[in-house]
């Protein structure tokens, strides 16, 4: 009779162990897919931000173009500023 309350406490064991070990390399492999799912998130939201960068830059371009071409007109009078110039400055 002893030995079965051997055989059945080695049994529990091995299915405790077993178990454990299923549950380690389950949980790893989660934490795994997780960490690549957010390596590629964060390189889409890098290469997003260096697209805004650049949309950003090009427009603060423009706006300097449009400023310089409104400062480049001549003023035709002593007392206002053209409409075209105006109109340009507004534009920025």
């Amino acid at each position: 009779m002893f030995r079965w309350i051997e055989i059945a406490a080695a049994a529990m064991m091995i299915g405790f162990f077993a178990g454990y070990y299923e549950g380690r390399i389950s949980t790893r492999n989660a934490i795994i897919a997780a960490q690549r799912s957010q390596m590629v998130a964060a390189d889409l939201a890098s290469t997003k931000e260096a697209e805004r960068l650049t949309a950003e830059a090009k427009t603060a371009d423009l706006a300097q173009q449009l400023e310089d071409a409104a400062n480049a007109q001549p003023s035709q009078g002593g007392v206002c500023l053209p409409a075209d110039r105006v109109l340009r400055l507004n534009q920025r």
